[in-house]
């Protein structure tokens, strides 16, 4: 009659989950799709957005580089942004 709460479990904090969240808020900018129309029409990525991938796997860099990796590595207060 006892049942897990996942909640209760402790997650470990990885280097390819720290790789997986920056390419997360990379898709969410929608950089594939501007990079995508810059190619077909010539229409530059917005100046606030063209070097923020760069950016953030640099962030993804260093956080994964730390020991331990902070539980809480998703937090905003981690990376960059717009």
């Amino acid at each position: 009659m006892f049942r897990l709460i996942e909640g209760g479990k402790h997650h470990v904090p990885t280097k390819t989950g720290v790789f997986q969240e920056a390419e997360r808020r990379i898709s969410v900018i929608g950089y594939a799709r501007l990079a995508a129309r810059q190619a077909a029409t010539g229409a530059a990525i917005p100046r606030e957005i063209r070097y923020l991938p760069m950016q953030i796997r640099y962030a993804a860099e260093a956080l994964s580089a730390l020991d331990p990796i902070p539980d809480d590595y998703a937090h905003d207060r981690y990376w960059p942004a717009p």
